[in-house]
């Protein structure tokens, strides 16, 4: 891990490979770690920069609510700093928003995007379920972490799963990050639908058909507003990044390629 001093705050990130530059942004209550799993089972040689959100992993506690203009001008800042003047983005959940709204932001250093399990604007039944993520965070991780399980993961995992159920709790309990709060908070009011119809960079998006968080018609929407756009429905629920990680990673590598 290392920080980048920007503006006057400390941003954590990952850094790791050669290559072409992947800017990839991890999803609410995660760190850097989430994408592991899908780095890891890429072929192709990449540099992956993971940027941490304020409050995750080693990027210091948000002092007021977070803004998505902020948080990709930051990500930009970072890549510019290590030397990437063009790059691919890539995002899950939370970080799909980062890596559309980068994609519509600053689109002369985007050379591609993927957005994972994204959405556009929050919906009634988003914003009472990221209230109750909220909640539910509040009083224990551990409580947290046993209904997001049970909702994130596809039944066939479960079964897999349960064997090792209280490890497996306590192991996910212990990455819920300090600044879940303010990502749920962001969660609720996300609106970057305006942001889709200026996307010019060749677009990937990958939905799970089983996410019960982020409906598959989010991706659906996505994919029928940003011009040339690619959909991919996976086989999954919204925790398809641990659920299907070999297979997300060869769908980022085929479209980084092009």
């Amino acid at each position: 891990m290392a920080v980048f001093a920007h503006n006057g705050r400390n941003i954590g990130y990952s850094i790791n490979g050669s290559g072409p530059a992947i800017l990839a942004f991890h999803g609410t209550t995660q760190s850097a770690n989430a994408w592991d799993q899908v780095r890891d089972a890429c072929t192709d040689q990449r540099t992956w920069v993971v940027f941490e959100f304020p409050g995750s992993g080693e990027s210091e506690m948000p002092l007021g609510p977070l803004e998505i203009d902020v948080i990709v001008d930051d990500a930009v800042a970072l890549m510019e700093y290590l030397g990437h003047t063009t790059f691919h983005v890539v995002g899950y959940s939370l970080g799909a928003v980062c890596a559309l709204h980068t994609a519509a932001r600053h689109s002369q250093k985007v050379s591609t995007v993927t957005s994972l399990c994204g959405w556009s604007q929050s919906d009634a039944r988003m914003r009472g379920t990221f209230d109750l993520w909220r909640r539910l965070i509040s009083v224990s991780p551990d409580l947290f972490i046993r209904y997001a399980l049970v909702d994130g993961y596809t039944a066939a995992t479960l079964e897999i799963i349960e064997p090792m159920w209280d490890g497996a709790v306590a192991m996910a309990a212990a990455t819920v990050q300090p600044g879940s709060d303010a990502h749920l908070e962001l969660d609720i009011r996300v609106d970057i639908e305006e942001d889709l119809a200026n996307i010019t960079a060749p677009c990937l998006v990958l939905g799970g058909a089983q996410d019960r968080w982020v409906d598959i018609s989010k991706s659906r929407h996505i994919a029928s507003q940003v011009v040339g756009a690619s959909l991919v429905e996976l086989a999954a629920g919204h925790l398809c990044i641990g659920e299907l990680a070999g297979e997300i990673a060869s769908h980022i590598a085929n479209h980084t390629s092009r």
